[in-house]
């Protein structure tokens, strides 16, 4: 595989977006999680783009792309047009997205405001919608407003918990999310944590007439829960367990995710639904 070359930070939107674009063939943008950057992809970058043409950047608000001022309720929205805008620039105008977490939040809203720019999508580890006045949607809520303190704290305190959580069992994901950690802007972060306090995709996901692929990791029973639930709304989806995998799927089980997306993509080139 050829070397990575950083490209020039894109000046669009009124703000600046880094990226990286590797490969040839169907374009496959991948849209990183909540804390994290385009490096989480580290491991896609080095599997697919000998056969796809991989495009990484980092959000408005995230990594080294510019500063996130929006209010909440326009954050994603904005992140997504700042995609699409590249994708312009770019002279791509379909591509498979791909999106854990946060960046799957972000990928149902491309396919419900711009699906005519939609080949296929996937998500991982991430959820269609906040349960609104159920209890377990007042806690979502309350959890996300009183989660500033968290990304105040120096990152020396949080650490401990996810080396404990992560470090053993999947040390690519603990150090990647270590990295977010020590490198995170906090009120930018706090900004899009409360973005996903409020969201339901389900009306559009029923309208979304493409192929899709939901993958979660089996350590997450909530997160399962979530993604059988997209699926169920999605007319065209599958849904993929990874065993021993928690968020993100992509790094604590790389392999067994790439295999996975790649006998999506396969099968989509196969029937003709991604020329």
């Amino acid at each position: 595989m050829k070397e990575v070359l950083p490209l020039p930070i894109a000046k669009l939107n009124g703000t600046s977006l880094y990226y990286e674009i590797n490969g040839t063939g169907t374009p496959v943008v991948f849209i990183h999680g909540h804390g994290l950057t385009h490096s989480m992809f580290k491991p896609q970058l080095e599997y697919f783009s000998d056969k796809y043409k991989v495009i990484l950047c980092d959000l408005r608000g995230n990594g080294k792309s510019g500063k996130l001022l929006e209010a909440p309720h326009e954050i994603i929205e904005t992140q997504c047009l700042d995609l699409i805008m590249l994708l312009n620039d770019l002279g791509i105008r379909e591509a498979v997205f791909v999106g854990i977490a946060y960046g799957g939040l972000v990928v149902q809203h491309i396919a419900k405001q711009y699906p005519e720019r939609v080949k296929a999508i996937v998500v991982a580890d991430s959820f269609c919608r906040t349960h609104g006045s159920t209890i377990v949607g007042k806690i979502q809520t309350m959890a996300a407003y009183c989660s500033l303190l968290m990304y105040y704290l120096p990152s020396e305190l949080v650490l401990p918990s996810i080396r404990m959580m992560y470090r053993e069992r999947w040390s690519l994901a603990y150090n990647e999310i270590r990295r977010g950690l020590l490198d995170k802007r906090p009120r930018e972060l706090y900004r899009q944590r409360l973005a996903t306090s409020h969201v339901d995709y389900t009306r559009c996901l029923k309208a979304f007439k493409r192929p899709a692929l939901c993958i979660v990791g089996d350590f997450n029973e909530f997160g399962v829960n979530c993604m059988k639930e997209m699926v169920s709304q999605l007319p065209h989806a599958q849904l993929a367990i990874i065993p021993n995998a928690l968020d993100p799927s992509n790094l604590c089980q790389p392999e067994q995710f790439n295999a996975i997306l790649q006998r999506f993509l396969e099968k989509q080139q196969g029937s003709q639904q991604i020329s």
